[in-house]
């Protein structure tokens, strides 16, 4: 309203009236021009603008988060869950109740364990989408890659291992696929460093491991677990069979 008074004001008005919005139309050099409808019109261009902006951002946030391109449309309608199966709506049911937490600003962690091919994936990069269409920042990363950039930051000019490793502290959410698959000794201890990074900032992590939960729990030793536990820890255990085998 404020900006169709300022434009009648600015300008002289005509003899002609709007058929659409029944107001007398202004004079604009040669032309006659609806204030309403050209309010509309400048409001129109803006939302345009506005989604365009939106878009940009969000293929931004996509890409910065390295989703695998097999899982780029993985989302929670289109996981399978056998209905003689409830570990798998579980698990699903889980990741969303993560997933809305996270929006509802709770920070707590969730670690998905057990067989190849129960979905775990698919249900993390689920999360790292929803998340990312609301906004937030997330990092869809293997332990051995997370190890190997650790590694890389060495021979970096620019770089350093305290850099790196507090890049990864920074995502809203870190997804650190196949934990336990990396070489042991140091590439495990720079993998830990993240992750009590993370800790110590506050950041959620999604652990996902072929490990079991009891093994899984060894490895990452009293004091980390404790600490992934802290603030609340949502463990889901994947004991069903290979889904990409046609195993259920």
């Amino acid at each position: 309203m404020n900006e169709m008074i300022m434009i009648s004001k600015a300008m002289p008005i005509a003899h002609s009236v709007c058929q659409k919005h029944q107001v007398r139309k202004i004079q604009a050099g040669t032309y006659q021009i609806c204030p309403k409808c050209a309010v509309e019109f400048v409001n129109n261009q803006n939302r345009e603008h506005h989604k365009l902006v939106q878009q940009m951002v969000l293929e931004k946030h996509l890409a910065g988060a390295m989703i695998p391109e097999r899982h780029a449309n993985s989302g929670f309608k289109n996981y399978i869950v056998n209905i003689d199966n409830p570990g798998q709506a579980y698990a699903r049911n889980s990741c969303l109740q993560f997933t809305e937490a996270m929006l509802d600003g709770k920070k707590s962690n969730l670690v998905m364990s057990g067989k190849t091919g129960t979905g775990k994936t698919h249900l993390s990069c689920a999360t790292a989408r929803t998340l990312l269409k609301k906004g937030m920042y997330v990092r869809y990363i293997t332990s051995a890659e997370l190890a190997q950039d650790i590694m890389g930051s060495w021979e970096r000019a620019d770089d350093t291992e305290k850099n790196t490793i507090y890049r990864y502290s920074e995502y809203d959410l870190l997804i650190l696929d196949e934990y336990g698959l990396h070489d042991r000794e140091k590439r495990l201890e720079l993998v830990h460093k993240v992750l009590y990074a993370r800790y110590d900032e506050m950041k959620p992590t999604m652990l996902i491991s072929n490990l079991t939960l009891a093994k899984l729990q060894e490895d990452l030793g009293d004091r980390l677990w404790s600490r992934f536990q802290h603030g609340g820890l949502t463990a889901v255990e994947c004991n069903w069979g290979d889904k990409r085998i046609g195993c259920y």
